[in-house]
């Protein structure tokens, strides 16, 4: 197993306190010089105890950084200020408890009830969210915040990592804007970025292609989904799901590309019952790619759809008209 793999962690306190309460655990995580990255979902004694028990053992944590999820509970374009004011609880919760983090960790996604919505109706969602896209002006000083936010943690926690879906690769190439504007989400740039390669979001052949035709554009990779995640979320991804041998043939694929590797998640290794056997174990040959062929294609569709936009964008600056 690679030396660099860090496991997602997505729970309340209570469930966080009965999965830690398996006294194998940290030394196992501890062993296999694995890290934990902690959605700190709230700001508990309880919570705070298991920072201390992972990084006294010599495990590194990361705070995850996530909002309320009327806020969004993902960074977004929306809700900076909020995630401003989130950063500082954390700050000071931590100075409370003497914790001390490797990293910090900022996910950016759509807000939690539009990423519910595409999920559950994705072609008359990602309409609707087309017709409501942010301005380019709002997109800018959005951005331009988020970038402000990289820095003032950097004041405290010396590496920031960024966790990003691969549709960002693309949107970047081809120079656009519109995804981000439409989604709500943003190119922000830190120490690290993590592309979400996971295959468990699309159905097949598409989830299996993801590692191979993104992982050359990754500083780091994380695969799944083992199991867990956002409540509204769990039931449509449950049946995709990796088990032991996928998920080892999902880290495979993305050694191939980097050192730096993610799961999630933590509870769900836990929960199928097959977390020591996956640390145990070494990497199988990577299987070979899967339907790259129709994920090149699809791309170079996105990018010319998303470069039409880029230059529409061009042509209203010269005019000095500003998008809706």
């Amino acid at each position: 197993m690679p030396a660099q793999l860090t496991f997602f962690c997505e729970l309340p306190s209570d469930r966080l306190t009965a999965l830690f309460a398996d006294p194998a655990l940290v030394p196992l995580l501890a062993a296999h010089r694995c890290g934990v990255a902690l959605a700190l979902i709230d700001l508990t004694p309880q919570r705070a105890a298991i920072v201390r028990q992972l990084t006294d053992a010599g495990v590194p944590v990361t705070a995850w950084l996530v909002l309320d999820e009327m806020d969004g509970y993902w960074l977004t374009l929306d809700n900076v200020q909020l995630a401003r004011d989130r950063w500082r609880q954390i700050r000071a919760w931590a100075r409370q408890h003497a914790l001390t983090f490797a990293c910090v960790g900022l996910d950016i996604e759509a807000p939690h009830d539009d990423a519910v919505a595409l999920v559950d109706a994705p072609l008359l969602t990602l309409a609707r969210l087309t017709w409501l896209r942010r301005s380019r002006r709002q997109w800018r000083a959005a951005l331009a915040d988020l970038r402000a936010l990289v820095e003032e943690i950097r004041k405290d926690v010396a590496v920031v990592e960024t966790y990003q879906f691969p549709f960002i690769a693309d949107e970047r190439a081809a120079g656009s804007s519109l995804l981000q504007r439409v989604l709500g989400i943003a190119d922000l740039r830190a120490d690290r970025e993590v592309l979400m390669l996971y295959r468990s979001t699309l159905p097949e052949p598409w989830g299996e292609a993801l590692v191979d035709g993104y992982g050359h554009h990754a500083d780091a990779i994380a695969v799944g989904i083992t199991g867990g995640g956002v409540v509204a979320l769990e039931e449509t991804f449950a049946p995709r799901q990796l088990d032991l041998l996928a998920t080892q043939h999902e880290l495979a694929r993305a050694r191939q590309y980097t050192a730096q590797l993610y799961v999630f998640s933590l509870e769900g290794c836990i929960a199928q019952g097959w977390l020591a056997e996956l640390l145990a174990a070494d990497l199988p040959k990577p299987p070979l790619p899967q339907a790259v062929t129709r994920t090149r294609t699809g791309r170079m569709l996105a990018r010319t759809l998303l470069t039409a936009d880029r230059l529409v964008g061009r042509l209203r600056r010269i005019r000095r008209v500003e998008l809706p």
